[in-house]
This record gives C-alpha cells, structure tokens and sequence, in this order.
C-alpha cells in the first residue's frame, strides 16, 4: 500500500469569471472541497479535523478536479480534468499534478510515501 498526501492546490486561471469552487475526487470519492478560489490564490489541504489530506492506494490512485456548479440539471458541475498517481512515485519528494479543461488552470503539489 501507498500513502498519497494532497499537498496543495494553485489556481493559475479559473474556470468561471471569478471565483471557482473546487472539489477533488481520489478514485471517485470526494476528498476535499473549497467555497471560493480565485486566480493566483493557493490553498493548503487538509481533511475536516485539520490533519493533512492523506488516502491509502494500492498500484494507482486517479485524482479528478471539478468546479462545483451546484450540480442542477440546468448547469452540472466542471469537470476539470484527471492525474493518474502510481506507486511508482514512492520516495520522489514532492510532485505536480495538472488540471487544464474546460478553459481552467490549476496544480497540484502532492507525495506518494509508503
């Protein structure tokens, strides 16, 4: 087993004219969310008790960024692209993921430890 540790996120470009309102799926589950971030800004992640964003994985975990419309059938929620993480990365220090769809821009710094 793997540990991925989310790290942090930079929002370079929104998706929308002025703030975003990102979520970030691992494998299809929802790890974590903000109510606003705008363009330039960065933000720590941590879980709900303040502790770092840590998942446990087993050969791949796939991380998915999203802008949160509010989901209703008028207006879904952005999908803002995917990064696929393998084990192989155990002990390379920190690492950059990309998210570039639907016209936004973001990274995220994140680590795979055991």
């Amino acid at each position: 087993m793997a540990t991925l540790t989310l790290k942090n996120l930079y929002c370079i470009e929104t998706e929308d004219i002025g703030a975003d309102e990102p979520y970030l799926r691992v494998n299809g589950s929802r790890k974590w969310s903000s109510n606003s971030l705008n363009t330039g800004e960065d933000v720590d992640l941590f879980d709900r008790n303040g502790n770092p964003l840590k998942i446990t994985f087993s050969g791949q975990a796939v991380i998915s960024l999203y802008d949160s419309d509010g989901n209703h059938w008028y207006d879904r929620d952005d999908f803002l692209g995917s990064w696929t993480v393998t084990n192989q990365e155990i002990g390379r220090g920190d690492q950059l993921a990309f998210f570039n769809l639907d016209g936004a821009n973001y990274q995220l710094a994140y680590e795979v430890t055991f």
